[in-house]
């Protein structure tokens, strides 16, 4: 691939569609050459102001220009139904060779159709590789020409969750705008409705971008996020834990201070009743329950307590009887008498 990762990142629940994955080889790859990926013909005469103009004069002129025309609508009909076995059109290739000439060619004649937003087999977008690729010029691009931002892909991710969860700032930033460098709180309502809407859009494993942010402990993307309004205090819909929840699991001191100190609520319930100062007490990171207790973090009641005991202990039985459980031994016939 053009542009693979040099490294892969921090594993998050859930299938991670990436550069390195078997599932994202595209036959695209390699599948136009050198004069296929040539920038679309601009208008203009063919020939100069010399002997061919003057032999030719104004008919031949207005002939040349016709056909340049012609050859321009032709070479469009072309691009614009071309696809790959896999659904790429040629905006997802020219995304995938980093071709700024035939992004630039397409962009022109495109700019806010439904053909920037086609997506592929993956369900993925062009803006969705761009961003997944963290190639954050052809974000920005497809962003001004006005590329569907919130259409998720095939695991549910919007491009700006695969900037998060690839790690490519960049390209959240161009997604996400800029926002006021003097806003060092988060501002309670993001102001454009397009950024308030990749905020809030969960994916299929019910995440926010900033859930995944903090899943891969990334204080740059985190400090974006924040300042472009995301709700510190989301809760995701499965057990209802916040991104403060999420990072004490992640045993991420750092990540929980910069929540605290974003206003993230210290005593939260999860939908059970657990809050981040019961899930840290349960965890071996010391720092983790002096910072919630430092930001008003309330001891559980005793019964809580014990209930969590309870349930830890639960979670290890079951671990035990599943490590005990060999499916092959069984099945082989060795435990035969």
């Amino acid at each position: 691939m053009a542009a693979a990762e040099a490294a892969a990142p921090a594993e998050l629940p859930g299938e991670v569609k990436g550069p390195e994955g078997d599932e994202w080889c595209d036959s695209g790859l390699g599948s136009l050459g050198d004069g296929q990926l040539a920038p679309l013909p601009g208008p203009g005469p063919v020939v100069g102001p010399g002997e061919e103009a003057e032999a030719g004069g104004e008919g031949g002129l207005a002939g040349a220009l016709e056909e340049e025309e012609e050859a321009a609508a032709s070479w469009l009909r072309d691009v614009l139904s071309f696809v790959t076995e896999d659904g790429d059109t040629a905006l997802h290739l020219a995304v995938i060779h980093e071709h700024q000439g035939l992004l630039e060619s397409i962009l022109e004649r495109t700019a806010g159709t439904p053909f920037l937003d086609l997506q592929n087999h993956l369900g993925q977008t062009a803006l969705h590789v761009a961003a997944l690729l963290g190639l954050g010029g052809f974000v920005g691009r497809l962003r001004a020409a006005g590329a569907g931002l919130c259409l998720q892909e095939r695991g549910g991710d919007t491009p700006l969750h695969l900037a998060c969860r690839w790690g490519h700032p960049q390209c959240a930033q161009e997604l996400l705008g800029t926002p006021p460098r003097d806003e060092e709180t988060p501002s309670p309502q993001p102001r454009d409705p397009q950024v308030r809407a990749q905020l809030e859009t969960l994916n299929y494993e019910g995440f926010t971008p900033l859930h995944v942010a903090v899943l891969r402990q990334d204080l740059e993307l985190l400090e974006l996020l924040l300042r472009a309004g995301a709700d510190v205090d989301a809760p995701e819909p499965g057990c209802g834990r916040t991104p403060l929840h999420l990072a004490v699991e992640s045993q991420s001191p750092e990540v929980t201070e910069r929540l605290l100190r974003a206003g993230a609520d210290p005593g939260a319930p999860m939908f059970g009743g657990r809050t981040p100062l019961g899930s840290a007490r349960q965890r071996p990171h010391p720092r983790l329950p002096q910072l919630l207790r430092e930001f008003g973090a309330q001891e559980p009641p005793e019964s809580e307590s014990e209930e969590e005991e309870e349930e830890e202990e639960e979670e290890e039985e079951e671990e035990e009887e599943e490590d005990g459980y060999d499916d092959i031994v069984i099945n082989s016939g060795r435990c035969q008498d």
